[in-house]
């Protein structure tokens, strides 16, 4: 578990993947999208539909 602060905003975070390394997490982001993790997909078109312009 982490826990952040951003002024009146505590954020805590329960996930595994905050004990690996930076280099880690990178790595396994990279092996879970080649191997088509459905839950990774669904994240990063919300992502990308967050910078889209809509008419």
């Amino acid at each position: 578990m982490r826990e952040f602060k951003s002024g009146n905003t505590t954020v805590i975070i329960h996930s595994p993947l905050m004990n690996l390394t930076e280099e880690e997490r990178g790595a396994w982001f990279k092996s879970e999208q080649y191997s088509g993790n459905p839950v990774l997909k669904e994240i990063e078109k919300s992502v990308n539909d967050c910078y889209r312009k809509y008419d």
